[in-house]
């Protein structure tokens, strides 16, 4: 009973501080208690309580309350951890460790994409890019991946400019089958390639999206075709990896792949 009692007033102290916005940065207690329909005595209680641990500050003029600097500090803390590649390493090496191949994080940059962190494959032959190496983003998987959540004006304009030039016989340089191949790779939530950009490479990559439901950055695992079988094990964990990434970074909805029957199909 005393933990639940407890639990209770860590959630209204917490729903306390949310009531502050940028627009209502000094707020009363009364004003507190009308946002949140909480007694004034217990507002009073918890404001108390939260400038006494340093963070909220009272004006002593006023009588109002705004945020201290402590959460500021906070805040800062916050921002650090959620660099993206301080965010992804250590589930890019565990999924590293699950598939013994090389783990690469891409941005897009332009029409481009490039490799902003990396967990080299265990085995003495493996597939390596440089960081900061710039590839062309429609070859791939973890470029189509990229495209795959953009605006479809976006998408017209890199088919103009890039003219889905063939890098490999693989590459897919048909407009109309590539926009195909991205809405397939926009429904079951991965892309899959193989040899579009270097033809002895294997890929597969899944998006890692932000708080706001916007795509951030690729995760991708590959290694050479003769070795690398991509599995709907293989699949179901760089989608769980990217998932973990995304929900670190604050997007709380829950990437699925389309499925029939419950299990994932490579195609």
């Amino acid at each position: 009973m005393a933990e639940r009692e407890q639990g209770t007033s860590i959630r209204r102290a917490l729903k306390v501080l949310s009531a502050f916005t940028l627009e209502e940065s000094f707020l009363g207690v009364s004003e507190i208690a009308k946002k949140l329909g909480l007694p004034k005595s217990s507002v009073h209680w918890l404001l108390q309580v939260l400038q006494d641990e340093g963070y909220v500050c009272q004006d002593p003029k006023s009588g109002k309350y705004r945020l201290s600097v402590k959460l500021f500090h906070l805040g800062t803390i916050a921002a650090n951890t959620m660099n993206i590649s301080y965010v992804a390493r250590p589930v890019m090496e565990r999924l590293r460790n699950a598939t013994g191949e090389t783990v690469n994080l891409y941005v897009l940059d332009g029409f481009d994409r490039v490799c902003i962190e990396q967990a080299e494959g265990i085995h003495l032959v493996r597939q390596v890019v440089r960081l900061g190496q710039k590839i062309p983003s429609y070859c791939g998987a973890a470029g189509k991946v990229l495209i795959a959540w953009q605006p479809e004006d976006f998408i017209e304009r890199l088919i103009s400019h890039t003219r889905l030039k063939p890098l490999t016989k693989n590459t897919i340089s048909d407009a109309g089958l590539f926009k195909e191949e991205l809405a397939k790779i926009r429904r079951q939530g991965y892309a899959v390639s193989f040899g579009e950009r270097d033809v002895e490479v294997a890929a597969v990559a899944a998006p890692v999206f932000d708080e706001e439901g916007k795509i951030l950055a690729s995760l991708s695992a590959s290694g050479p075709v003769s070795r690398f079988e991509i599995t709907p094990q293989v699949v179901e964990a760089i989608i769980n990896a990217a998932s973990e990434i995304s929900y670190q970074m604050g997007y709380l909805k829950d990437l699925e792949a389309v499925t029939s029957g419950g299990k994932i199909k490579v195609s």
